[in-house]
């Protein structure tokens, strides 16, 4: 089972997390190119990021209630 993370009203399933140091290069700069690979790779809808990791995301949406009369 997926843990979940809740952020600024939103539910998301963690599909993996990974240090941020392992998306920035020797001269402190983020490589965007592998953290969109990892993001398709992974198919996240979202990425976030803590203080030492980035959390590839799928969003939960939230259901839509039908009314029966």
């Amino acid at each position: 089972m997926k843990p979940l993370y809740f952020y600024n009203g939103e539910v998301y399933k963690i599909l993996r997390n990974i240090p941020v140091s392992y998306f920035f290069n020797k001269e402190g700069q983020l490589i965007r190119e592998l953290l969109h690979g990892w993001k398709e790779y992974l198919d996240a809808d979202h990425v976030l990021k803590t203080d030492s990791h980035f959390l590839f995301c799928e969003t939960i949406k939230e259901p839509e209630w039908v009314e029966i009369l």
